[in-house]
């Protein structure tokens, strides 16, 4: 069960979750089945990463829409007993079914996860009030927080406004918004309309860092379903976490140098894909695996990064000092 009230989970979580909440990646052996052991090894690995206040499970980075059901729980199972309460998990529990979502958000509630998070149904025709309904049907089955998703990216294929995330507001147990947007104008506009009631999360240093200097307080401390600190440091080179120390100290200025230093690499191996309206989540992969982590390939129905890619990129972090250069791989 939550560790909080239903009603209360809104202030549980501004007070509570701090830091990169990370994204994880879905190891498979050779079997194609999933590798439980590089499982644990993948979210021991991700939490010691610098910066890291938490993880988030089931984002478009763990391949959720490619797992059975059985595997999506399995998956959540294995993260929550191995982080075993050390630091917050965000369990993703997206689907085209309301009743599946309910199914999804309760079993990660009842293994410990601190919060969820729920797209709109990702497939299928929607409209504002019908997209509110699923929410409504969804919140009133469970009792853990509850993040909306609101994403102009189109893979999603719906945008939730920020007065559509107004309207969600009357359901006690939504507690925060993971906006991912192309502009900081759409960042400030939800920022204005609901940030003085829910948490309004960024995954991106150039958002975050413009809530803090735009609407101080009220911008949370934490950054939701990250994935550069997988990509763009180590321990010899902690750039998120150097990142993360300076801009909660208020030092602007020096979180604005280590952010630069974070777009300039982020920009050559996510950004321009993020531009085209897609995560590709089989490179990323991949180039994860290079740093540490444990992956194999994508499922289909994602394509493999091209030999071209993966070279491009191994060249890139090596410049920054996070692989050896080619010579010496």
């Amino acid at each position: 069960m939550p560790k909080y009230a239903k009603g209360d989970a809104r202030a549980w979580i501004r007070s509570s979750f701090r830091g990169y909440f990370v994204a994880l990646y879905t190891p498979y052996g050779a079997d194609g089945a999933i590798d439980e052991a590089a499982l644990r090894h993948n979210t021991e690995l991700t939490l010691s990463l610098p910066g890291v206040g938490g993880l988030s499970v089931h984002s478009i980075h763990q391949e959720f829409w490619t797992l059975t059901d059985a595997e999506r729980m399995r998956v959540t199972e294995v993260v929550l007993q191995t982080v075993a309460g050390r630091k917050p998990v965000i369990v993703g529990v997206s689907d085209t079914s309301a009743r599946n979502v309910v199914e999804f958000a309760n079993h990660a509630s009842a293994h410990g996860a601190d919060a969820v998070m729920v797209w709109p149904p990702y497939y299928g025709p929607k409209t504002a009030s019908g997209v509110r309904d699923f929410h409504e049907y969804v919140a009133a089955r469970t009792h853990i927080g509850l993040f909306v998703y609101s994403t102009t990216l189109s893979e999603l294929g719906f945008y939730l406004t920020p007065d559509m995330v107004e309207t969600l507001l009357d359901i006690p147990n939504v507690c925060g918004v993971q906006s991912t947007v192309a502009s900081p104008s759409g960042y400030a506009a939800m920022m204005e309309r609901v940030g003085d009631r829910i948490c309004v999360s960024t995954s991106l240093e150039e958002t975050f860092l413009f809530g803090k200097l735009g609407f101080g307080e009220r911008a949370p401390d934490f950054l939701m379903g990250a994935s550069r600190p997988l990509l763009v440091q180590n321990h010899s080179h902690p750039r998120c976490g150097d990142f993360l120390a300076a801009a909660l100290a208020g030092d602007y200025v020096e979180a604005a140098r280590h952010m630069r230093d974070i777009m300039r690499i982020a920009d050559k191996l996510q950004s321009r894909y993020f531009a085209q309206g897609f995560h590709h989540v089989a490179l990323f992969k991949q180039l994860s695996t290079h740093l540490g982590l444990r992956g194999g390939p994508a499922r289909a129905p994602m394509g493999e990064p091209t030999p071209a890619e993966l070279a491009e990129c191994f060249e890139i972090m090596a410049a920054a000092g996070l692989t050896p250069p080619a010579g010496e791989r």
